[in-house]
This record gives C-alpha cells, structure tokens and sequence, in this order.
C-alpha cells in the first residue's frame, strides 16, 4: 500500500471515530479520536491538531457526502418541485444526526472569533449549500432577471440548512417534520415571489 493511501485511510479514520463520538454526545478531543480511531495521539495531532480542525474535517466530510444531481434529474426542470426535493433531503439528514450538525455550527463559530470576527482570512463555511441552491434554479437562469435570481438565491439559503434546523428547533420550537414542512413553505413562497417578478 503506498503511503498516500495510508494517510489517507489514517484520516479516514480518525474522522470516522470523531463522527461516532459526536454522535454519542462525547466532548471532542484529539486524543480521545486517537483512541477511539486506534491511532497514535503524535499522528492524531499531525492531522488534526485540535478539535476545531476536526470539527472542519468533519465539515468537509458532510459536504463531500451531499449529492443531489440525482434528486433534481428526478425533480425534472421546475424549479420549486427541484428546492421541495432538496430541502427534505437535507432536512431529512440534518434531522438524523442533529448533535453532529450542531457541533458543525459551533466549530464555524470557534473558527470566525479565532480569525478576529472576520472572515476575510479564510471561508468559515463551505461553499456546498450555495453551490446546491444554484444547481436547483438552474431552469430559472435567463429566465428572471439577474438580481431576482441572485436575490432568490440568496433568500433561499435563509430558508433550509443547519441554521434554519436551529431557528426551526430552538427559537419556534418545531418537531423536526413540522420544521420541514415550515422550510418546504418558505421555500415555495420565495420561489412564487420571485417568478412574480418576471416583467
């Protein structure tokens, strides 16, 4: 085996033990990941040097396992039929495993007041929610106006995605299905308003 896929696995690993430990409720440490992982707490800590860059890692990783090419091919070209089909895929996953998204939350938080409150120095979050919401009002590009599909790009990432779980779950204190379908109707409603601006 050649030593990049050993260091591959290696990380592979220790991200699958912080995942399991997230998903028990156990604090996130290096060495307790190293352990859990049955890996060496020098090479746990020459990955992964604290818990937020675990927590990034497992970040990365949830971004990586999102695809929804194969949700909007079956969603077809409209694009409301196309957001409903996304957001109660993510909302289904984000539902599932709530304490590791949470944790995903906190770990973007650490990271922006690490940086001074800014996020100039480098992206906080990923770019995988923005990308998605694109890929969904692909039908619509050309057809509204330019600062209508950016508009509505940008109000539907308010409308789903671990924020909105947060918002849904803490602040109106919704079971996760009501929450889903309170994200599916806002999403609805975005799309209808903007399609109202076609001119």
């Amino acid at each position: 085996m050649s030593r990049d896929n050993q260091k591959q696995r290696t990380r592979v690993a220790l991200l699958e033990a912080a995942a399991g430990m997230v998903k028990d409720g156990h604090p996130l440490t290096v060495a307790a990941v190293a352990e859990a992982a049955m890996v060496s707490t020098a090479t746990a800590y020459r990955y992964f040097p604290n818990p937020q860059s675990l927590w990034a890692g497992l970040a990365e990783r949830s971004g990586q396992n999102l695809h929804v090419g194969g949700l909007l091919a079956e969603a077809g070209d409209d694009p409301a039929e196309r957001m409903d089909a996304v957001i109660r895929y993510i909302a289904g996953l984000q539902f599932g495993d709530e304490p590791s998204w949470r944790g995903l939350v906190r770990a973007n938080l650490d990271r922006w007041f690490e940086q001074g409150g800014s996020s100039a120095e480098s992206p906080v979050r990923g770019e995988t929610r923005i990308r998605m919401t694109r890929q969904v009002l692909e039908p619509l590009e050309g057809v509204l106006p330019p600062e209508v599909h950016r508009r509505l790009t940008m109000a539907l990432m308010l409308v789903y995605g671990v924020e909105a779980l947060i918002v849904t779950r803490d602040a109106c204190h919704l079971e996760p299905a009501e929450a889903t379908e309170v994200m599916r109707w806002a999403a609805q409603a975005l799309i209808r308003a903007a399609e109202a601006e076609r001119g």
